[in-house]
């Protein structure tokens, strides 16, 4: 049965080199598909993972601002977080660790902070040394200085290992550390290298903060330098209105230190848990629903899932196309390599009709013509793994230069579109010709998550699914011209 698959093989060489070629352009696009596939995928897990698995309990504006009354005033309708109600989470299951935060407006008689604004030489000055703006200087920023007299914000954290500023590098540190849990119920503190050289202030040195309660009762504490921070990103020193808005006024403080400027030890203002997988924080919210007496309906619990589902929903649709393309190429496969091996069958008539005759059953017979295709696909797939990875590299070039377009158009906005593109931009634009998809034929992509090179997984679905594409192409036409008798073949017998 081998031996005469083997002779078929070579006797009929022009129906060989054909389905070779047939298979081969499968091979090659079922390769297309299971890349788009595996890129979709991975990019998923990228962008799920970029997020991070930090989920904050915060108040629900959303369902305020529709409950609020006209014309009430927001005090009136927010609450406060409480730690008792932050303290039901931290315990649940998925969550490795957690971060209460409080944010207090201060002032301060020994540092002056990072002005924000420059002072005009017409303003008057107040009895209590607070700048008042001249009645003819109507600028939002001097109304913004004035109306808020607090120079500082007082942030206390239960720990400061997983703030996003320092984990994300927009907040670096230069001298010293950060604040951890070990620094609970001291008075330590961080702040920012600007603020710390405008007041020859060093790690160690110690400067006084106050604050005023709802009783009009100063409250002063003071704070002992342990770490100082530098801000990388420009981009948060912007739209800053008065100077406590001033990332550089900010003091990192330990939760306790920041409860007391309050003058309260029940409220907070936020709290942040971090799971132990972004996968589980759906489970996570749900099993918050479920075992704690929390209301809903006026916190909630919000883990970037906006920001999630817009990221990921072009790359879902990508996914699902992909699968569509697979279902087609093999849909497309069988029928191609059917309709080829029906017509070359029945030119066989006779060849089968005459093993019929001396006894051969009907299955030797159709495992005889998988035998043939198998041996052809066995070749055709050998070389698909090599041509393979320059598509695989096609895709991943596309999907990668997508992903980056798709990333500055959300980072940068021009005014003029003709105006935002560079020189370079637009020689890049010009180049998708044929050399340009050569170079990434050769080329692996750069981003190693957008990288889809020729696994052992993808192997082994190329092979599975080319396996499954023959068996069929095979079996419908045999079934057909099998079917038939021994006297009916050959009656059928073509010249």
């Amino acid at each position: 049965m081998f031996k005469n698959a083997l002779l078929s093989i070579k006797k009929n060489i022009g129906k060989t080199i054909l389905l070779f070629v047939i298979m081969v352009v499968i091979a090659n696009l079922v390769i297309a598909g299971l890349s788009i596939k595996s890129a979709t995928s991975k990019s998923i897990a990228s962008v799920r993972q970029s997020l991070g698995s930090e989920v904050t309990l915060s108040y629900n504006t959303q369902n305020m601002m529709i409950n609020r009354e006209q014309g009430q005033a927001l005090d009136e309708v927010v609450s406060s977080i409480t730690v008792d109600m932050a303290d039901q989470l931290k315990d649940l299951d998925y969550v490795e660790s957690y971060n209460y935060t409080l944010s207090v407006s201060a002032t301060s008689d020994d540092i002056d902070p990072v002005e924000t604004t420059a002072s005009n030489d017409s303003d008057t000055t107040t009895d209590d040394n607070k700048q008042m703006p001249d009645s003819s200087d109507n600028s939002n920023s001097d109304r913004g200085q004035f109306m808020d007299s607090n120079d500082f914000t007082i942030i206390g954290n239960t720990t400061m290992a997983n703030l996003s500023d320092f984990t994300d590098e927009n907040y670096v540190l230069t001298s010293g550390k950060l604040l951890t849990e070990d620094d609970a119920g001291t008075t330590n503190c961080v702040i920012e290298s600007n603020l710390a050289s405008d007041n020859d202030l060093e790690v160690g040195d110690t400067f006084s903060v106050t604050t005023t309660n709802s009783d009009d009762e100063e409250i002063t504490v003071t704070l002992t330098i342990i770490g100082i921070f530098e801000i990388e990103s420009s981009s948060e020193i912007g739209g800053m209105m008065s100077n406590r808005q001033n990332p550089m006024n900010y003091i990192y403080v330990d939760i306790s230190t920041a409860q007391t400027l309050n003058d309260s030890t029940t409220d907070i203002t936020s709290a942040s848990y971090y799971l132990d997988d972004p996968d589980n924080i759906d489970a996570f919210i749900a099993l918050a629903e479920s075992e704690t007496d929390i209301d809903f309906e006026t916190y909630t619990l919000d883990a970037n899932d906006q920001i999630y589902q817009s990221s990921i929903s072009s790359l879902e649709d990508m996914e699902q196309f992909a699968n569509i393309f697979l279902w087609v190429v093999v849909g497309a496969g069988c029928a191609i390599l059917c309709l080829i091996l029906m017509l070359t069958m029945r030119s066989r008539f006779y060849e089968f009709g005459v093993f019929l005759s001396l006894g051969q059953s009907k299955l030797k017979i159709m495992l005889q013509q998988l035998i043939e295709v198998l041996v052809i696909a066995v070749v055709a797939f050998a070389l698909s793994l090599g041509t393979g990875k320059m598509v695989s590299n096609v895709i991943s070039g596309m999907l990668e230069s997508t992903q980056s377009n798709q990333s500055e158009m959300v980072m940068e906005i021009p005014n003029d579109i003709g105006d935002g593109l560079t020189d370079s931009d637009k020689t890049s634009d010009n180049s998708g010709g044929r050399g340009n998809l050569l170079d990434q034929a050769m080329t692996s992509p750069e981003n190693t998550e957008l990288d889809v090179s020729m696994t052992a997984s993808t192997a082994v679905q190329l092979a599975g699914i080319t396996g499954l594409i023959c068996v069929v192409s095979v079996l419908l036409p045999s079934i057909y011209i099998l079917r038939l008798s021994p006297r009916e073949i050959l009656v059928k017998k073509e010249g």
